[in-house]
């Protein structure tokens, strides 16, 4: 039996002369993801390190000294001290490793050699199992996005749609123009995409900035409506000028006729327009609004600027306007958030030589890297363009740089760009952006840069994949959940007839499973999802006392990303992990009985075979496809795992102990290949190799 020992007495936090001891000290804070931390002295050497022992259950876990310098202390008391300390982080993967009977006990900092312990900022000392809690939680939220922060525009936007929301009952009540509530009357619109309309006009002064609105065009619209209001020389003392932005269902008629739009709470005042209310080009309104922002900086003008941020020369056909015979085209637009997109098509300009490209979708403005941009002959245009030279480099392929946002919508635009800086744009068919799907997309992007790994671009589109892998990340959706201390989880296949086999397989050997086991399976979203649910619910009614789990993800492949918040919600400490398109054979599921009842935190590697029984040589016959391990050491390395196209490759960058990892061998066969993809293997080769740090334990 463990003989715990308190300590007794504690140290002051009080840097004071009193009668409390020759020890100061606290400990100030504990942080899952940076470390224990406080300080420590002796008040007659306060510049003298102090040795430190973390203490479980009173007993000595880990040792430390004092390190960090103190500012705040030493003005305190006058002289330098260097009286800080902290555990790392990597205290909390120890402690989530401690025998689940010592999750009471209490953990604490003590002066090492001494009876003297420090009191914690929490008042009284936190138990091993309320840290661990801590820490996992703590794991799991700094694997999860982090929310996109709304920037001026975007917050007006979202509160004009809340307006518009609140306009709705204004359709239900009787409005009517009386006279002595008409408050201004609208000059121009500018229809600037769908369900976005800009205002300018006069009004009285006093009109609160945002209110609901309904616009009265032989219907009634709601709308939400913002308006900057600025000084006119030509209006009276009592009125103002105006720039406004509605988020309404209304499109502006190209002639317009007489209407009202009713504004406030209640729709009790008007705001007229009619056949003097003009419709603006793109420039015309852009000089109207900088105009306003101009007398009326800062605030809401801000807010309105962001949500247009947008230039004049955007405006298509704008070279034909000055007699310049410019034409092109995309052939194929591939779009990635964060990074831009991957372009091939073509330009031809007679006259004059074509040095660049930018690209505009939505308000996101995109700049062709010159470095990574070709042309090449374009024989197929010669029969319309003429001379063979005007062809000669009509084709091109370009990256078109830019922090392109993951909602970007609208028309995008093509900006031709000759060498004397003159320009020429073109629409481009919105159907032609989509967004690139490197599994499926490799072989297009591979013909569009063969070396794709010496542009220069590539570290860059590296790192966009790897953010956007950790992003896409979510916790999977728990449809049937049943707890279990131990469990094999098994990710299913997308095809039918391989995913009945693999039920039929899991009903006829997981009966040589003790009871207590549990079984989780993880299915997606694909053609094989109804017949999943169904075969799941043939196997729980024959399960017997069996804990059962069913999970879904939203993507088609494995599953190690999602592996840590599976475990958390069944409670498991320890568990085996069968990838998709893998099933356990005889010996197999033997294995896994194992592995489960393996105390430690090694690693079970179990061999996948084909169907002679040798081992796989086509994806790898170890490797993190088919696994078991401890929950607590999972999710220690989940925090600096890599991700991978296709949910895993090779060995994920799992960590290799050659002196405590076992191999299963023959454990497992597959029934299903992941999808075939150069350009992924290649991604997923270098995302490995950048991946967490491996060592030899």
């Amino acid at each position: 039996m463990l003989q715990f020992v308190a300590p007794l007495d504690y140290a002051s936090p009080d840097l004071t002369d009193s009668p409390s001891g020759r020890w100061r000290g606290a400990v100030e804070r504990f942080e899952p993801l940076v470390g224990i931390e406080g300080w420590a002295l002796a008040i007659d050497a306060p510049d003298e390190p102090v040795e430190l022992e973390l203490t479980v259950g009173g007993e000595a876990f880990a040792l430390g000294v004092t390190f960090e310098p103190r500012p705040e202390i030493a003005r305190t008391l006058g002289t330098e001290t260097a009286c800080g300390f902290r555990f790392g982080p990597e205290i909390y993967p120890r402690l989530a490793r401690l025998a689940p009977h010592r999750r009471d006990l209490p953990v604490g900092v003590s002066i090492a050699g001494t009876d003297t312990a420090l009191r914690s900022a929490r008042g009284r000392a936190p138990s091993v199992g309320a840290l661990v809690d801590e820490w996992r939680s703590a794991v799991l939220g700094a694997m999860a996005p982090a929310e996109r922060r709304l920037g001026k525009g975007d917050r007006l936007l979202a509160r004009l749609s809340a307006l518009r929301m609140q306009a709705e009952p204004l359709r239900e009540r009787p409005l009517r123009p009386l006279s002595d509530h008409d408050v201004g009357q609208i000059d121009a619109v500018f229809p600037a995409s769908d369900g976005q309309v800009w205002l300018v006009g006069s009004m009285k002064r006093g009109i609160e900035p945002e209110f609901p609105a309904i616009v009265l065009d032989r219907q009634k619209f709601p709308s939400g409506m913002a308006v900057l209001p600025y000084e006119r020389q030509d209006l009276p003392t009592s009125a103002v000028g105006f720039v406004g932005v509605m988020d309404t269902g209304w499109v502006p008629p190209p002639a317009m006729k007489d209407g009202f739009v009713y504004v406030g709470r209640q729709g009790q005042f008007y705001l007229r327009y009619g056949a003097h209310t003009r419709v603006l080009r793109a420039d015309a309104f852009l000089a109207a609004f900088t105009q306003a922002q101009t007398v009326a900086p800062g605030g809401l003008g801000d807010a309105m600027a962001a949500i247009l941020h947008s230039g004049s020369n955007w405006l298509p056909g704008n070279a034909a306007a000055t007699g310049l015979a410019v034409e092109g085209g995309i052939d194929r637009l591939l779009m990635m958030p964060g990074f831009g997109c991957l372009a091939e098509g073509w330009a031809v300009s007679p006259a004059k030589r074509i040095e660049t490209f930018h690209m505009r979708i939505g308000d996101c403005v995109l700049l062709a890297d010159e470095s990574a941009t070709s042309f090449r002959p374009r024989a197929d245009l010669q029969p319309v363009f003429g001379a063979g030279s005007v062809t000669a480099r009509a084709g091109f392929s370009t990256v078109l740089r830019g922090a392109l946002p993951s909602d970007a919508g609208g028309t995008p635009l093509l900006r031709i760009v000759h060498d004397d800086g003159t320009m020429a744009v073109q629409r481009v068919e919105p159907k032609l952006l989509r967004r690139l799907d490197i599994v499926g997309d490799g072989e297009e992007v591979l013909r569009l840069f063969p070396s794709l790994r010496c542009e220069p671009f590539y570290p860059d589109f590296l790192r966009t994949v790897r953010r956007t892998l950790r992003e896409r990340t979510r916790e999977p959706a728990a449809l049937a959940l049943a707890p279990a201390s131990r469990v094999v989880i098994l990710r299913l296949p997308g095809e039918v007839a391989n995913l009945n086999l693999t039920f039929a397989r899991l009903a006829r050997q997981a009966a040589t499973l003790e009871p207590g086991i549990g079984l989780a399976v993880v299915m997606d979203q694909g053609r094989a999802r109804a017949e999943a649910m169904l075969r799941f619910e043939e196997l729980w009614a024959a399960g017997g006392s069996r804990p059962l789990s069913l999970f879904s993800v939203s993507h088609e492949d494995d599953i190690l990303a999602e592996l840590p918040w599976i475990l958390g919600s069944l409670g498991a400490e320890r568990f085996v992990s069968v990838g998709r398109g893998l099933v356990l054979t005889p010996e197999g599921w033997g294995h896994a009985a194992q592995s489960l009842k393996r105390l430690g935190h090694a690693i079970d590697r179990f061999e996948i075979v084909d169907d002679a029984g040798n081992p796989d040589r086509v994806e790898g016959a170890l490797s993190a496809a088919c696994f078991g391990w401890s929950a607590p050491a999972l999710l220690e390395w989940s925090l600096s795992a890599p991700r991978f196209l296709r949910g895993v490759f090779r060995d994920s960058g799992l960590p290799v102990s050659s002196r405590r990892d076992r191999a299963m061998p023959g454990a497992a066969m597959r029934v299903e290949r992941i999808r075939a993809s150069r350009l992924a293997d290649m991604v997923d080769e270098d995302l490995l190799s950048l991946g967490g740090l491996r060592h030899d334990a």
